[in-house]
C-alpha cells in the first residue's frame, strides 16, 4: 500500500526537476491603467555553457516578439510595434515591455528563454503575466431624439464581468436602460432620463464595480450641467443659423448688383454708337447713287438773287 504512494510522490518531484536548471514561476498579476506600458521580466537559469538562445514573448498561440541570441549580439527575428525588448549584458537581465496598453490588451503574456547550442535544446525559463487594463468610465450628457435629455455612462472593460448602477443623491435607481457590445473588449451603456428641471440642483452618479479594481468607479454630474450645457448648444444653433442666413443674403445682394452693373454698362455702349454713326457706313450708303456724291454745304457759298 505504500509503494505506490512513494512512487507517486517520487514521479511528481522528478517531474518538477526534469530540465535540470528550468526556472518556471507562477502566474503573476500585472494591473495598469489604458495607456500605460507593462514590464516583464523574464526569469531564466543562467549557464555557462550557452552560447546561442532565444527569447520570445507569447499570448497563447501567438508570438508578439521574438529574439535570437549569437555571439554576445541579440538579433530580432520578428516583434510588433507595441513591443519593446532590453538587455543588460552586465547582469544578463531580459524584458519585454509593452507599450501603450488598451483594454483589448488584457490577458496572459509568456516569456520564453530556450538555449540552442550547446545541443540539444532546454528551456532555461518560463514567466507569466496576467496582465490587467483596467476598465475606463465616461459620463456625459446627451439628447434623445425627442429632444429630452439623458445622462449616459459608457464603461469599456475586459474580461466580460462588470456591475453597474446609477445612484442619485445616495439612492440607488433602477430606472436606467443599458446595451453590451463587443470588439476585442467590452463596452456596457447605461442611460439614465433626466427629468424636467427645477429649482434643486441634483447630483447623478455612475457606480461600477470591476474584478481587476482594488475599489469602485464613481463618476459623478450634476443636472445643472446637463441642462446649461443643453441651453449653450441652442444658442450656438441659433447664432450659426444666424450667420448662414446673412451671408446667403450678403452673396445674392453681389450677384445681383454685378448684373446690374453689366446692364448699365452694355447699355451705354448702344447709345453711343447710336450718336456717333461709322464714316465707313456712310461711304456704301452714298455708293448707291451711281457717281453721285454729296455736295458739301458752305455758307460764304450762298448768293441773293436780286
Amino acid at each position: 500500500m505504500c509503494f505506490p504512494l512513494i512512487f507517486c510522490g517520487w514521479m511528481m518531484f522528478s517531474s518538477v526537476f526534469a530540465f535540470g536548471d528550468v526556472a518556471v514561476n507562477r502566474t503573476k498579476p500585472l494591473c495598469v491603467n489604458r495607456g500605460q506600458s507593462a514590464k516583464i521580466r523574464c526569469n531564466y537559469s543562467r549557464t555557462n555553457d550557452t552560447e546561442s538562445m532565444t527569447a520570445a514573448l507569447q499570448t497563447l498561440n501567438l508570438t508578439l516578439c521574438s529574439y535570437y541570441f549569437f555571439h554576445n549580439t541579440w538579433k530580432e527575428h520578428h516583434c510588433k510595434d507595441s513591443v519593446r525588448f532590453t538587455w543588460i549584458p552586465e547582469t544578463k537581465d531580459m524584458t519585454f515591455e509593452l507599450l501603450n496598453l488598451q483594454i483589448q490588451d488584457t490577458g496572459t503574456y509568456t516569456c520564453s528563454v530556450k538555449r540552442i547550442v550547446k545541443p540539444p535544446e532546454v528551456d532555461l525559463g518560463v514567466q507569466r503575466v496576467q496582465v490587467i487594463v483596467h476598465p475606463v468610465l465616461l459620463l456625459s450628457c446627451v439628447k434623445r431624439p425627442d429632444g429630452s435629455l439623458m445622462i449616459l455612462c459608457s464603461v469599456e472593460f475586459y474580461p466580460d464581468s462588470l456591475e453597474q448602477m446609477w445612484i442619485r443623491d445616495g439612492d440607488v435607481l433602477n430606472s436606467s436602460y443599458s446595451n453590451k457590445s463587443f470588439n476585442g473588449s467590452f463596452s456596457h451603456q447605461s442611460y439614465l432620463i433626466l427629468p424636467p428641471q427645477t429649482f434643486n440642483d441634483t447630483i447623478y452618479s455612475c457606480w461600477v464595480n470591476h474584478p481587476s479594481l482594488n475599489k469602485p468607479l464613481v463618476a459623478n454630474v450634476s443636472s445643472s450641467v446637463c441642462y446649461e450645457s443643453d441651453g449653450v448648444t441652442v444658442i450656438v444653433t441659433v447664432v450659426f443659423v444666424m450667420l448662414i442666413v446673412t451671408l446667403t443674403v450678403f452673396l445674392i445682394a453681389l450677384v445681383i448688383c454685378k448684373h446690374y452693373r453689366r446692364t448699365c454698362q452694355q447699355s451705354v455702349s448702344v447709345t453711343v454708337e447710336a450718336v456717333l454713326p461709322d464714316p465707313l457706313q456712310s461711304e456704301i450708303l452714298y455708293s448707291t447713287l451711281g457717281d453721285h456724291h454729296p455736295v458739301r454745304c458752305s455758307p460764304s457759298d450762298v448768293r441773293s438773287i436780286a
